[in-house]
């Protein structure tokens, strides 16, 4: 009878300590997560972590001119507030992004490669029920996974498609790791692709089609993700800019 009551005790503590792993894992995943990859305005090059920005719902990344892919991903914090100015209490539920676990995957599932990033964010907890948000940015595809995709793609003339699956990691102020749940973001990879040629850029003086007419060149952000390339920027350094 004792051994059967030592029994029930353990069961029952075993239960009771798996529901509170459970539910703190639950919680851990569900304290910040990854609401999107921000659009990187041409004009001002910068980045609002905001939930009225615009995202992007996938990304391009052109070898001919980028040797990796990277995105500002705009992350929400869903910790509630524990400062209280009333009692001198500081705020510990403000979440400091530390790195990001990236796996890259082709189109049939298959892990291309895995690696762990250190990045640098910010997001303090939010009001009223609504999230606090922050941003950072993260290598989605690395140097080494671009140039084995970006020779595939030279030599086929095709475009890759693959999915980044993104895992944020964090701390508190209060000393608490916290982490998102993964997020995927598709990717297509490709060479030349995003190059193009407007009228203006064709020197007149000259029989064939060119790029030789290079003034009022365009700004771009980062030459070779997700934004068209106008070929006056890169027509003096790369064949891909030239018709």
């Amino acid at each position: 009878m004792i051994f059967q009551r030592k029994h029930i005790g353990a069961s029952a503590g075993l239960l009771l300590l798996g529901a509170v792993l459970t539910e703190g894992c639950a919680d851990n995943e569900g304290s910040i997560f990854i609401r999107g990859a921000l659009v990187v305005p041409t004009d001002t090059c910068e980045v609002i972590a905001d939930p009225s920005s615009p995202t992007r719902f996938g990304g391009v990344l052109d070898t001919a001119f980028a040797g990796e892919y990277s995105a500002t991903l705009l992350i929400g914090n869903q910790l509630v507030r524990r400062g209280n100015t009333a009692t001198v209490r500081v705020e510990t539920s403000r979440v400091q992004f530390v790195e990001a676990d990236v796996t890259v995957l082709n189109s049939a599932g298959d892990e291309l490669a895995a690696f762990r990033v250190p990045i640098t964010g910010f997001a303090d907890p939010g009001n009223t029920g609504e999230p606090g948000y922050g941003a950072a940015q993260v290598v989605l595809i690395d140097a080494v996974t671009a140039q084995s995709i970006g020779s595939q793609v030279s030599s086929s003339g095709l475009i890759e498609e693959v999915v980044a699956s993104v895992i944020i990691r964090g701390h508190t102020l209060g000393g608490r790791d916290v982490e998102s749940g993964a997020w995927q973001f598709p990717i297509r990879v490709c060479r030349g692709c995003l190059v193009f040629f407007p009228g203006e850029s064709d020197d007149t003086a000259t029989m064939a089609p060119d790029c030789d007419a290079r003034n009022d060149a365009p700004v771009n952000c980062h030459v070779g993700i997700d934004d068209p390339v106008d070929c006056r920027i890169c027509s003096a350094s790369s064949d891909a800019c030239q018709p």
